[in-house]
């Protein structure tokens, strides 16, 4: 029988050794810069102690400004190391897709090479000349196949080799020295000069930040990160870059104080404890093996509000999702409690996506919201003035300004198509989100208030008034839920309670949560705390409306939202009376056993006597 010539099959492509989790150096790079440029804008302002004359003041003046232009030059060659790394781990990101992409064509290959071979031992010569064509075929993709992986190869060494080259051009102090005094370094107190003028509209900043080159926007990162990191109106990624950075930079200076074996100051634990509960919410998905997900610290000021802390988290990247929402809490929550307000949002993060459009989840502890330590409820002006905030919205509308601010900023970093963008406000939260949508408008497609004490005070009696697209509001309360029943106008109340029938919101299902009692008012406060439960009813249509569909709708509820709290207290006074009732027959039934037992102990010993 005739030859066919049919090409070899293709080994696999080798893996990467580069991982596109290598982020994580170019962080602890830019970290170590910051700090280091820290250093130096210290010591260049500082010299000797102000009571220090003649040649002492003079050697130390003298030495502060050595240090201080040593700290600069090593900060100019960690700014090139870190721009080259970032770089070269977005070219990995790419590469990594790339040989995906090649691995998949070259299974196909092998599979189509098997095929034309299994074919060919069951063949005869009438069907040669078909099996020559097939053959052909596989050898001009073989050898397509084969030059494209040539060129991957040649474009993995080419980003190596580039990333290299910048690291040897600082890699001595003189080299460092020259990058520091370039008149091409970036003039960082220049481009902040810029950013004042610019003003503070989200969108303005936009322009102005996309109009930055890369090292320009690299050096912000590491001489104000603190800044461009919770700046509405600069891109997500880079918002990410520059709070990861000062995190890292936290993190290493508070840790490295207790290995020295001093003790932090209360202040300090506390900036520890925000700053370790913004790492651990970064790391929800990477502790469920979800590697995958596009995780950003959008906001991070774990010194905020007099220590309570502000941080927000997003699980996707709001500025391409499809479809994005904010999830705003309630009290009891600081920077301190993100990770636990983060996997609610990485639960609605994981339901978004089951229709296979791109998610966004993001939980904004944005605002000061009235929070206390169980141990210093009677602390006043401390906790105790802190959580009793909570009897007036003051907050809520101070958090709903910064809302406001925070969407607009989302809107002006948005890429491509227009994202789908809902707000979800809980508890505090919801009248926090409805304040923002009365008072400054909120650029949101939908609103959604759950477990709501009030949807924004007496200025609001409908849906009317929060000023939103018609028939984008939505509301959703357990009935068991005590905390959507005080819902009420004037000095007490913090609004009308939303999923009133007559108040015009959209009131969608929620499962009504157990029954409890004052014994165990643990369970009323799961039941409000509940409504990201996984196969819940409430999550389920909190995930329709972040997907932009409806949600299951119900009526809304007729009687008064103080009624529910007056009809629980009725019965709880019966049901407190009964327990009463039981105690005392529990108690003379136990009586009467042990006088029992006493008389027949008596009887025993006097029956021993005679």
């Amino acid at each position: 029988m005739t030859q066919i010539d049919v090409p070899a099959k293709i080994a696999q492509i080798a893996e990467l050794e580069a991982k596109a989790g290598a982020s994580s150096i170019t962080t602890a790079l830019r970290a170590s810069a910051t700090a280091l440029s820290d250093v130096a804008t210290w010591t260049t302002s500082h010299g000797a102690p102000a009571d220090w004359t003649g040649d002492a003041a003079e050697a130390a003046d003298h030495a502060m400004t050595a240090f201080g232009k040593d700290a600069d030059a090593v900060t100019a060659a960690l700014e090139k190391a870190t721009g080259a790394c970032d770089t070269y781990v977005d070219q990995v990101v790419q590469l990594t897709a790339d040989r995906e992409g090649l691995e998949a064509d070259r299974i196909e290959l092998n599979n189509d090479i098997d095929a034309l071979l299994a074919e060919i031992e069951s063949s005869t010569e009438e069907d040669v000349p078909a099996l020559q064509t097939k053959a052909q075929t596989l050898r001009s993709r073989a050898t397509t196949m084969r030059g494209g992986i040539t060129g991957f190869w040649e474009r993995v060494t080419a980003a190596e080799d580039r990333f290299i080259d910048v690291l040897r051009s600082v890699d001595t102090k003189a080299e460092a020295t020259d990058a520091a005094t370039s008149s091409g370094r970036p003039d960082t107190g220049e481009l902040i000069n810029q950013l004042k003028n610019v003003g503070t509209e989200p969108a303005a900043i936009t322009a102005w930040w996309n109009g930055l080159s890369d090292a320009e926007r690299e050096a912000l990162k590491i001489s104000d990160p603190d800044l461009v990191g919770n700046l509405n109106g600069i891109p997500t990624g880079d918002r990410d870059e520059a709070n990861r950075t000062s995190l890292q930079r936290d993190l290493d200076y508070l840790n490295g104080i207790g290995e020295d074996g001093e003790q932090l100051t209360d202040d300090q634990r506390r900036h520890l404890t925000n700053a370790e509960s913004a790492r651990d919410a970064l790391n929800i998905p990477a502790a469920m093996g979800h590697d995958d997900v596009d995780v950003n610290l959008i906001v991070f000021q774990p010194t905020a509000f007099n220590g309570d802390g502000a941080a927000a988290v997003s699980y996707g990247d709001p500025d391409t999702a499809d479809n994005t929402a904010v999830i705003v809490p309630g009290i009891m929550n600081d920077g301190a409690s993100i990770a636990g307000q983060g996997r609610d949002a990485y639960t609605l993060y994981r339901e978004g996506i089951r229709n296979g459009e791109s998610m966004a989840s993001i939980a904004w502890m944005g605002y000061d919201s009235p929070n206390w330590n169980p141990q210093g409820v009677l602390d006043y002006p401390g906790s105790g003035l802190d959580i009793g905030s909570v009897v007036t919205e003051d907050k809520a509308i101070a958090g709903g300004h910064a809302l406001s601010d925070f969407v607009d900023g989302l809107r002006a970093t948005d890429e491509g198509d227009r994202s789908h963008l809902s707000v979800i406000g809980h508890s505090y939260g919801s009248t926090t989100a409805a304040h923002a949508a009365a008072g400054d408008g909120l650029d949101a497609d939908s609103l959604t208030l759950i477990g709501s004490p009030g949807a924004g005070g007496d200025d609001v009696n409908g849906v009317g008034d929060l000023h939103m697209p018609e028939g984008s509001v939505y509301a959703g309360s357990a009935d068991n839920d005590f905390v959507s029943w005080l819902g009420r106008d004037g000095d007490l109340g913090m609004g009308q309670d939303p999923t009133q029938a007559d108040f015009g919101a959209k009131v969608f299902g929620v499962d009504p949560g157990a029954d409890f009692h004052a014994e165990n008012i643990g369970q009323g406060v799961t039941n409000h705390t509940s409504y990201f439960a996984e196969d819940s009813q409430s999550l389920d249509n909190l995930t329709k409306i972040a997907q932009g569909d409806e949600p299951d709708i119900v009526g809304g509820r007729t009687q008064e939202a103080n009624d529910y709290a007056k009809d629980w207290a009725r019965d709880e006074v019966v049901h407190q009376a009964d327990r009463a009732v039981d105690a005392v027959v529990d108690e003379v039934e136990e009586t009467y056993e042990d006088g029992k037992k006493w008389i027949g102990d008596r009887w025993d010993d006097v029956t021993r006597i005679f």
